[in-house]
């Protein structure tokens, strides 16, 4: 991913995101690709806004940062390899959870290469950020 990190507040936003997946023989390209654009979208909201911890404040899907259509970038890539699985059905392998293991820390992992602040906690809020850049100081 590539991400802009606003350096006063601690926002970040993804500005693309480029993913590889092998999930076997691709049967059926347009719902692949929507599971792993969903999975994207998942892990962008896992990364850096959705928080379920105080119920009394996290009570509706916008509330609990769910990721809206603002949070996720148009310049998504992805690129398919397909190594067929000889136990799967005409070698297809799943495609559900897999493309969402890797999207929110390689968003934590652009943050740092993007400014040397390493993020361990999610969601990477502005304030979790901001505290992370100011103990570079």
């Amino acid at each position: 991913p590539e991400v802009a990190v606003d350096m006063e507040t601690g926002k970040v936003t993804v500005e693309k995101f480029t993913m590889s997946v092998d999930c076997g023989t691709i049967i059926n390209k347009l719902v692949v690709e929507g599971q792993v654009y969903g999975a994207l979208a998942q892990g962008i909201g896992l990364a850096l806004t959705e928080d379920f911890e105080d119920l009394s404040k996290h009570t509706s899907l916008v509330k609990c940062g769910i990721p809206q259509i603002k949070d996720v970038p148009d310049d998504l890539v992805l690129h398919f390899e397909e190594t067929p699985r000889p136990e799967g059905p005409y070698g297809a392998s799943g495609v559900g959870e897999g493309p969402l293991a890797a999207p929110h820390p390689a968003i934590l992992n652009a943050i740092f290469n993007a400014t040397g602040a390493r993020i361990t906690k999610i969601p990477a809020t502005p304030d979790v950020v901001k505290a992370a850049l100011d103990a570079l100081k």
